[in-house]
């Protein structure tokens, strides 16, 4: 079949031939609205880039590019052949990244236990929280550095002893788990390992923050408002609404098609010229109610912890929205800038206006491959 909506650059063509390279990893986003692919591997202590791709989804489920579509495995599947093949990608090892969706984040206190303790207490405490019979899901947790929790446990000047820890939960269906293994398994990959894709986001744009910042994910059907402290996921919500959204307002409002709306959408974005008044009116009241959720998630921080976002960080196959950076600042009093994973890597020089502008959409994919590389 014609292979719909590709981006890809292979950079390992004719390189050290007869030389041994170290092992290559593929870094895996299943989103809603596309594939996403990056193969890297280590060097020199360095990540380098040896190529990335991406799909759209919409076409293997007999929709338009950009459209959001769940697809059945055997279509998975043939999406994951051709983006292998196209992106000449050659790593047979991959991490791949969960949505959200598939799973449950939370943080939990607890009095402060010796490690065995904890093996024992946090499956039996995770009943209280997750909301499915503890055997369906695959179960992690961490136990969070004191000095960037919540609140400073202080009284008349003099710190209090803290008698308490806080867990981070997460836990993953395990069904989705299965499924994704299996799906892998019939196109010759080995699923390495799987991580919520929060976190592989966090990993790769946010490797040099250790101030409050505020990780919007702007995806094509959903939008997540993600709270990172010191390096460590603090909060995250989701709402259903996206990217997809402001273009379907614009084709049902313009009586036109939907790829007409989405070239629209990408055009004009909210630009404020008057000839593109109406286009920015159809999208600026949708993006307002679903940023106001990223607003209630970071007052709801600060009145948890006293503390205020330092940056906004955007990230999603969304987030090079025209004038969304200016929309963010006014909107959380912030600075906001687009995610830059791939500063993470080697690469080409020539690549990097490609990069700058590609990073806030490969950044779960990228982050899951550094996963593999760092341990």
């Amino acid at each position: 079949m014609d292979i719909p909506f590709f981006k890809q650059i292979s950079l390992s063509k004719g390189l050290a031939l007869f030389k041994k390279k170290p092992p290559s990893v593929l870094g895996v986003d299943l989103g809603s609205s596309s594939l996403k692919m990056v193969q890297v591997r280590k060097e020199n202590e360095r990540a380098l880039l040896e190529t990335y791709g991406e799909l759209a989804s919409g076409p293997y489920g007999g929709l338009e590019v950009g459209k959001s579509v769940r697809l059945v495995a055997d279509k998975v599947q043939e999406m994951i052949a051709d983006l292998m093949k196209e992106s000449n990608a050659t790593s047979r090892r991959a991490v791949v990244a969960v949505p959200l969706r598939s799973s449950f984040v939370t943080m939990i206190s607890m009095p402060l236990m010796s490690e065995a303790d904890l093996k024992e207490a946090v499956p039996f405490e995770a009943r209280r929280w997750i909301p499915v019979p503890a055997g369906e899901v695959i179960l992690d947790w961490w136990v969070l550095p004191q000095g960037v929790g919540g609140e400073e446990n202080r009284e008349e000047g003099f710190a209090k002893e803290k008698k308490f820890m806080d867990v981070l939960l997460v836990a993953i269906h395990r069904e989705v788990v299965e499924k994704y293994r299996e799906i892998f398994g019939k196109v010759g990959i080995e699923v390495a390992s799987f991580e919520i894709e929060v976190f592989s986001q966090v990993r790769s744009a946010l490797w040099r923050e250790v101030a409050p910042v505020l990780l919007v994910d702007f995806g094509a059907s959903a939008t997540r408002f993600t709270i990172v402290d010191y390096g460590i996921v603090r909060m995250s919500h989701g709402v259903d609404k996206g990217s997809q959204d402001l273009t379907l307002s614009l084709s049902r409002s313009l009586g036109i098609d939907f790829e007409r709306a989405e070239k629209m959408k990408r055009e004009i974005g909210l630009s404020d010229r008057p000839e593109h008044k109406e286009t920015k009116g159809l999208i600026e009241p949708i993006l307002d109610s679903v940023f106001s959720e990223g607003l209630r998630v970071v007052a709801q921080y600060r009145r948890k912890s006293g503390h205020s976002i330092k940056r906004v960080f955007l990230a999603g196959s969304g987030a090079n929205l025209k004038g969304l950076g200016d929309f963010c600042i006014n909107k959380f009093g912030a600075e906001a800038k687009l995610a830059q994973p791939f500063g993470r890597l080697s690469y080409p020089a020539f690549l990097e206006p490609s990069l700058a502008e590609l990073g806030p959409t490969f950044a779960t994919a990228l982050g899951a491959a550094l996963r593999e590389l760092q341990e």
